[in-house]
């Protein structure tokens, strides 16, 4: 269910084919990206037939836009470390800022 805020886009060719989105949590509630109240966090799907295609890149690109369009400071997420699209959200600008279990919280600045 979409909550204030909230903002995503849609991949689609004939049908969906991935999505990514941002939602804002609160300190009692966070995500596993979280790193303040003010920054959203970033999820984000892509079929698997379809991923290696450009097309988790092209959804946060968008998102990124329209994030920045909205005024928001910053975005953050959370990948494992062994996930391939990490390599992705650093080359979009994403830059680690904590990292326990295997998994890192990274942070994009807008």
């Amino acid at each position: 269910m979409a909550k204030p805020g909230d903002l995503g886009v849609i991949a689609e060719a004939n049908q969906p084919v991935g999505a990514a989105w941002l939602r804002l949590f609160t300190a009692d509630d966070p995500g596993y990206g979280f790193t303040d109240v003010a920054t959203p966090e970033v999820s984000m799907g892509v079929l698997c037939s379809w991923r290696g295609q450009g097309v988790g890149r092209r959804l946060l690109e968008r998102l990124i836009s329209a994030a920045r369009e909205t005024g928001l400071p910053a975005l953050s997420l959370s990948v494992e470390t062994d996930n391939y699209a990490h390599r992705l959200y650093e080359d979009l600008g994403f830059k680690a800022v904590t990292e326990a279990s295997g998994s890192i919280t990274m942070e994009l600045r807008l």
